[in-house]
């Protein structure tokens, strides 16, 4: 008959004064390289999510004929439209910033709104809203610098 080490093993470890105390390596390794991973999963993740979440978007940038300001029922109307996500003023209430979905909506769209309601409105700039969100971020912080 073989001798068994694992039959004594409880019996060897009682005489050696063998304690299982704490954590094994393997386990305390485990728990440390999944700290590590949820760090950097909390660090890299928003910004692919900011992205997906807004890669549709464009602003669309329309100004009155004649410096007029935008009647509110108007902006309320566009801002209902089926793809429309936001809608802005300037200070002056003569711009008017158009977020929408460029899969479901076209700033054709809204300009017949603005035909409809017989208004002159000019498009000023279309932009991706990731890219008008940067220019108005860098303003901002080139303001600060000034003040």
């Amino acid at each position: 008959m073989t001798w068994d080490p694992e039959k004594y093993r409880e019996k060897r470890e009682k005489v050696l004064g063998v304690k299982k105390r704490g954590l094994s390596f393997g386990t305390l390794t485990f728990a440390v390289s999944c700290i590590i991973l949820a760090g950097l999963v909390f660090l890299f993740l928003p910004g692919p999510l900011s992205y997906l979440k807004t890669r549709h978007l464009d602003d669309a940038i329309f100004k009155m004929e004649h410096h007029q300001a935008w009647p509110r029922s108007l902006v309320t109307q566009v801002a209902a439209l089926p793809g429309v996500s936001g809608t802005s003023l300037d200070t002056h209430d003569t711009r008017l910033v158009v977020t929408f979905d460029r899969r479901s909506i076209d700033p054709e769209t809204i300009e017949a709104l603005f035909a409809r309601h017989g208004l002159d409105a000019t498009l000023l700039n279309r932009e991706s809203h990731r890219q008008r969100m940067v220019i108005l971020e860098s303003e901002k912080e080139l303001e600060n610098e000034t003040l």
